[in-house]
C-alpha cells in the first residue's frame, strides 16, 4: 500500500519513482505532503468545475463531470509546474502567486455563489419584478400591433363575405350556357346525280340557370375568419397572462453575471456574507499556495540533490565531448 501511495505520488506530481525509491524517508514524505496537498486542491476545484458547469454552462451529469476532469488536470498541471522546478526561481513564485490569488477570487466567488444559492434567488424575485417592469410595455405594445393586424385581417375579410352575401342575395342564379355537338348523317346527291351518305355537324345551345358559384367561396371565408379569431383570443390571453409568463422565463435562465451581480449586492449589504467570503478567499488563497509553501519552505533533500548531482554529471560529460559530437 506503501509502495502504490508513492506510485500515485510520483504520477501526479511527476517524480522518478525509481530514483525515489532509493532515496531516504525524507523524500518519500515530501512526496506524501506534496500528494496530499494535491488531493485537496484537486477535489475543491472538481467541485467547483462541477458545480460552475452544472449551474450555468446546464452541461447535465456528464458534461459537469469531465468539466470536474478538467478542472482537476488543470491544476495539477499548474502545481507540478512548482514541484518540478529546480532551485529558487523568483518569476515562478510571483507568477504562482498571482494564478493563486486569480483562482482564489474565483473559487471564492463561485463558492459563496454556491453557499448563498438561497439568498441569490430571494434578491433575484425582486429583481425579476424590476427587470419585468422594464420590458413589460415593450412586450404589451407588440402584443397590441398584432391584435390590431388580426382585427384588421378580420375586418377585410368580413367585408369580402358580407360584399359575397349581398351580391347573392341579389343574384342568386347566374346564366349558364352548354352546347352539344350532333353529327347526323344525311344523303347528298353529288354532281354526277348519285346519292352519297356524309356527316351533318350540328351544334346545339342550351340555356339553363345555376346556383351563383360565389357561394362556393363562403365556406373557406368562414373558416379563414374562425381561425383569425382564434389567434386573436391566443393573444389576448397571452397578454393577460404575460407579467407570470415573463417573470418565469426570465426566473428561468440562470446567468452567471446576472447572479454575480447579486452576489455582491448581498456582500455589500451584509457584514455577515462579506465576512464568509473574505473567509472563502482566505481559505482558497492558503490552499492555492499550499504547495508553493511546502516547495519553497523547506530545505533541499536527497532526491533533489540526486537529480542536481545526475544534471552536473551530464553536463560535465558533454563538456568533454568534442564538439562534432555535442550535436
Amino acid at each position: 500500500m506503501r509502495n502504490l501511495w508513492l506510485k500515485i505520488g510520483c504520477y501526479l506530481t511527476g517524480y522518478n519513482y525509481l530514483i525515489l525509491h532509493n532515496s531516504s524517508e525524507a523524500s518519500a514524505k515530501t512526496v506524501k505532503k506534496y500528494l496530499s496537498a494535491l488531493l485537496i486542491i484537486s477535489f475543491i476545484w472538481g467541485f467547483v468545475g462541477y458545480n460552475f458547469s452544472q449551474r450555468y454552462l446546464h452541461t447535465g451529469l456528464g458534461g459537469s463531470l469531465i468539466a470536474a476532469g478538467i478542472m482537476i488536470i488543470m491544476i495539477i498541471q499548474i502545481e507540478r509546474q512548482i514541484i518540478l522546478s529546480m532551485g529558487k526561481n523568483t518569476w515562478v513564485v510571483v507568477f504562482r502567486i498571482i494564478i493563486g490569488l486569480i483562482m482564489a477570487i474565483l473559487g471564492s466567488v463561485i463558492m459563496d455563489q454556491i453557499m448563498f444559492r438561497e439568498d441569490v434567488e430571494k434578491y433575484k424575485i425582486s429583481h425579476v419584478q424590476t427587470e419585468a417592469n422594464l420590458i413589460l410595455p415593450q412586450k404589451t405594445l407588440e402584443l397590441d400591433n398584432q391584435i390590431r393586424q388580426i382585427d384588421s385581417a378580420i375586418f377585410l375579410k368580413e367585408t369580402e363575405r358580407t360584399s359575397i352575401i349581398n351580391e347573392i342575395t341579389k343574384i342568386p342564379f347566374v346564366r349558364s350556357t352548354t352546347s352539344e355537338t350532333k353529327h347526323i348523317p344525311v344523303k347528298v346527291t353529288g354532281k354526277d346525280g348519285e346519292k352519297r351518305d356524309t356527316l351533318l355537324r350540328r351544334t346545339d345551345y342550351t340555356l339553363t340557370d345555376v346556383t351563383n358559384p360565389k357561394v362556393k367561396l363562403l365556406p373557406d371565408i368562414e373558416k379563414q375568419i374562425s381561425l383569425l379569431h382564434e389567434q386573436k383570443s391566443l393573444k389576448e390571453n397571452s397578454k393577460i397572462n404575460i407579467r407570470e409568463d415573463l417573470e418565469k422565463e426570465l426566473r428561468s435562465k440562470t446567468g452567471f453575471l446576472d447572479e454575480l451581480k447579486l452576489l455582491f449586492e448581498i456582500l455589500l449589504s451584509s457584514g455577515i456574507a462579506l465576512a464568509m467570503w473574505i473567509l472563502f478567499f482566505v481559505f482558497f488563497l492558503a490552499i492555492e499556495l499550499f504547495v508553493l509553501v511546502n516547495k519553497f519552505g523547506e530545505k533541499e533533500n536527497d532526491y533533489d540533490a540526486i537529480i542536481v548531482h545526475q544534471k552536473n554529471v551530464r553536463i560535465r560529460m558533454i563538456g568533454t565531448l568534442p564538439d562534432d559530437q555535442k550535436l
